[in-house]
């Protein structure tokens, strides 16, 4: 079920961005709508093989493609997203992400981007940080995290902009990468330096105590 207002503007600036963000709880339920945005009611369904999902799988599905069905709306473009393996392909001419949260989605499309990713997290309980890390940053990495950072938040925001690098560029890639083939190379107030395959790339972020969200815009 959604829950609170849909979200239309971006929290990043960065032109060129159709942004769509919503909330929910997860529920038992097959398809998902909203009349919140004119002109009227859109709604998505599950495909065949999502039916017999667990009712938090069904609902994240649900909400991140309803968000996305309503960022295509605003661009002027049929409503459905494609579907190759669990990664959506998008209409000709436009890129775009989704994520999801265990109540939160989010989708962004462009016309004017090569690649786009997107992702949000909840900051992860602090054993489970201290469980994973090495399986997400290395030790040098490790030694970027600002005094001021918590250490489980800064896990949480590294895990997430990795994320958001390898949907950026999955419409080039072979393989999905591991963890630690990308490397933090340098942290600032809102900006996280990234480095894959020799290629300097850069995830913008905004961060609560709570979450975090990450964005990588390619041009």
């Amino acid at each position: 079920m959604i829950s609170g207002s849909l979200r239309t503007h971006s929290p990043f600036p960065e032109p060129g961005l159709l942004w769509r963000e919503l909330r929910f709880r997860p529920e038992d339920r097959q398809e998902m709508a909203t009349e919140e945005e004119p002109p009227g009611r859109v709604s998505v369904t599950l495909p065949a093989d999502l039916a017999g999902a667990v009712a938090k799988r069904r609902s994240e599905f649900l909400a991140g493609r309803l968000c996305a069905a309503l960022a295509l709306r605003a661009a002027g473009l049929p409503q459905e997203v494609g579907r190759k393996g669990r990664a959506p392909v998008w209409p000709a001419g436009i890129v775009g992400a989704i994520s999801h949260s265990d109540s939160r989605a989010i989708a962004v499309i462009s016309r004017h981007h090569s690649g786009l990713g997107v992702d949000c997290e909840e900051i992860m309980p602090l054993t489970r940080a201290e469980a994973l890390h090495t399986e997400i940053l290395t030790a040098e990495e490790l030694t970027l995290r600002p005094s001021t950072l918590p250490f489980a938040t800064f896990v949480t925001l590294v895990f997430s902009a990795k994320e958001t690098l390898y949907k950026a560029l999955s419409p080039r890639l072979a393989h999905i990468p591991g963890f630690l083939e990308v490397r933090l190379t340098g942290i600032r107030e809102d900006r996280l330096a990234l480095d894959f395959a020799g290629e300097s790339l850069e995830a913008r972020f905004r961060l609560t105590a709570e979450d975090c969200v990450t964005l990588m815009a390619l041009r």
